[in-house]
């Protein structure tokens, strides 16, 4: 076991805290807001969701870069691990930024969507070596987490029910990639711990 690998499972978890928080960031900016004190309440909930991306952002970019620098984890591993983090961290800084200064997602949806198409090639090869302890579940994770940016035009370009939804089909796979993103945290950390329960540094 890589002396590194146990912040996988915090790096999930916030994931899951991320993905599940980017569904109700859809509803927010895909739905019709009146005019009066609901719009003034959902510009101020956008801001606030902003800072939270930023926050979240440059803490992934930051790790996920460490991580491709010293590869911590063991052979591939490293490349389908730490490499979409970093590029987790960019996308979460630049979702960030667009609604603190656009209040909106529309104007970087197009090229959100391409980078949506990075995740699903490392969903197929994590499948295809059979990557992880569940295969299965992580290529699932990591699909449907791309699928969702890739679908966004079709939400923030287009008007009345079909971007309605879109943006319920994207909150639909932002939900239940969220969901296995902490299913799978959650199992890490009880593993890792066990993995380490008995482990002390050399100067313990």
């Amino acid at each position: 076991m890589a002396l590194f690998m146990d912040p996988l499972d915090i790096y999930l978890m916030i994931l899951g805290a991320t993905l599940l928080g980017s569904a109700y960031t859809v509803w927010l900016t895909t739905k019709p807001i009146a005019k009066g004190s609901p719009q003034v309440e959902a510009i101020n909930g956008i801001k606030s969701l902003a800072l939270y991306y930023v926050g979240v952002g440059v803490f992934a970019l930051a790790t996920g870069v460490w991580g491709i620098a010293t590869w911590p984890l063991p052979s591939s591993y490293n490349i389908v691990l730490m490499d979409p983090w970093a590029l987790f961290g960019a996308a979460a800084l630049i979702v960030g930024l667009s609604l603190y200064f656009t209040g909106s997602l529309s104007t970087v949806s197009v090229p959100l969507a391409f980078l949506g198409i990075i995740p699903i090639v490392y969903g197929v090869d994590i499948l295809k070596y059979n990557l992880t302890t569940e295969p299965g579940l992580a290529a699932a994770l990591y699909i449907l987490t791309g699928l969702a940016p890739l679908l966004s035009p079709f939400a923030y370009l287009t008007k009345g029910r079909v971007s309605r939804y879109i943006g319920l089909l994207i909150m639909a796979l932002l939900a239940v990639a969220g969901i296995i993103a902490y299913m799978i945290g959650v199992g890490a950390t009880f593993e890792h711990t066990a993995g380490w329960v008995k482990w002390t540094p050399w100067y313990g």
